[in-house]
């Protein structure tokens, strides 16, 4: 009689262990599982990350292209391309074409300023929509105080288009920049 119960406890004591394999089993598959999918957001973030630092550039870089224009010319071989919004109407900035034509941070054969670890180098468009005369120029008909060829304020918005260190993270920006000549 003793040999019976000591074989129905050994018997429990398997299934018991066999129970608790199992259980951790399956705490090490959740585990695993929840750190791959943790890597992969990490990876997504930093790709996303990437995209937007490379869109920021391609502004700074456009809004000092900017600053240093004396005029506006809409010439195709300006130097940098300013596409008219006001008589051409608004830039559809879906288009693919138009990133593969628009500026780059980098002049042609300047790979000092490339951005490392991205798919492609960010690209900006810039478009002249509108002129704003302020109110204190409305008034100042005799442009006193004033240099007399500054009257009012062109306006123009940088569409910049960057990607991460895949295509399929791309982040667009856009700034609307004043300047007077």
């Amino acid at each position: 009689m003793n040999s019976l119960k000591s074989k129905a406890s050994e018997g429990i004591v398997l299934v018991t262990c066999l129970v608790i394999l199992l259980i951790l089993t399956m705490l090490a598959l959740s585990s695993v599982q929840s750190s791959s999918l943790q890597e992969l957001i990490t990876r997504n973030q930093r790709d996303s990350n990437l995209a937007f630092n490379a869109a920021e550039a391609a502004i700074v870089v456009a809004e000092a292209r900017i600053a240093a224009l004396t005029d506006i010319s809409y010439a195709v071989d300006a130097s940098p391309l300013i596409y008219d919004s006001i008589s051409l109407g608004a830039l559809d900035v879906s288009a693919s074409d138009l990133w593969s034509n628009a500026a780059s941070i980098c002049s042609a054969g300047d790979a000092t300023c490339a951005i490392q670890g991205v798919s492609m180098q960010p690209r900006y468009v810039i478009e002249h929509i509108g002129t704003v005369v302020s109110d204190e120029d409305r008034l100042n008909l005799d442009n006193i105080g004033q240099n007399p060829n500054i009257c009012c304020t062109q306006m123009f918005r940088v569409t910049a288009r960057g990607t991460g260190g895949t295509d399929s993270a791309v982040v667009m920006l856009q700034s609307t920049f004043g300047k007077r000549f």
